[in-house]
């Protein structure tokens, strides 16, 4: 699977963490990554939002973030994986 952090929203900036380095039209999925109290830290854009494989940013964002929910837009509304 393919995805990238497109913003922290903590701090505003954008980054680049991920494992993926070419153009963002190749990753239609949006995401976002949540602490356990509901904040969300991280936006991003991965290629799957319905495999096992979709949790990966999860993986990332728990080890460097202590996140522990993704959400993945569905419509115009957040769905949790």
């Amino acid at each position: 699977m393919k995805w990238i952090i497109t913003k922290d929203l903590l701090d505003g900036a954008d980054t680049g963490y991920g494992n993926h380095r070419g153009e963002l039209d190749e990753l239609p999925h949006v995401f976002r990554l949540l602490d356990d109290d509901g904040i969300a830290y991280y936006e991003g854009r991965s290629d799957d939002n319905s495999s096992e494989d979709a949790f990966e940013p999860l993986d990332w964002a728990a080890a460097h973030a202590g996140c522990t929910e993704i959400q993945y837009r569905n419509g115009g509304r957040w769905e949790t994986l």
